[in-house]
């Protein structure tokens, strides 16, 4: 299969992640993220650029896992401002726990469940973003505007 084919093919389902021959993806795609993470972040309670440390499972049933991810906020978007946090994602039992070697920008919700040993949980695909300067900038504003006395996040259940 050529290159530029497989590209193509996963262009289609992670439009935002794929580049051919080195080239940075077209702007319009660098739009539509910009404007997803800044919905992101009006619609969760916590984002941070944050640098993870550790990560441990937790069984939840026969076909689910909580993968706990812990570590350090780096830059404070909106939420917590500083110090040690964690964050649950749920997973289908014998996925992979993916580490992020760099720190990353995350977007995350409360976690009121007492069963699970975190501070917040992963609302799904699209919670992470890689840093760069236009994203955080993107980011920094979003937080900056949002209602800080919000109740109510769409992305959050």
């Amino acid at each position: 299969m050529r290159k530029g084919f497989l590209c193509l093919l996963v262009a289609a389902f992670l439009p935002l992640n794929c580049s051919y021959a080195g080239q940075a993806p077209s702007p319009s795609m660098l739009d539509a993220q910009q404007d997803f993470l800044q919905r992101s972040i009006q619609q969760t309670p916590f984002s941070a650029v944050v640098r993870v440390h550790s990560v441990s499972s937790i069984t939840d049933d026969k076909a689910l896992v909580w993968h706990i991810y812990r570590g350090e906020i780096i830059t404070p978007i909106r939420g917590q401002q500083s110090g040690d946090i964690s964050y649950a994602m749920l997973v289908e039992k014998g996925e992979e726990a993916l580490f992020p070697a760099a720190p990353v920008l995350l977007t995350l919700c409360l976690n009121e469940n007492a069963a699970i040993p975190s501070d917040f949980y992963w609302p799904g695909t699209g919670a992470e973003f890689a840093i760069t300067p236009e994203l955080l900038q993107v980011a920094q504003l979003a937080g900056a505007r949002s209602d800080q006395t919000q109740k109510a996040f769409i992305m959050c259940d």
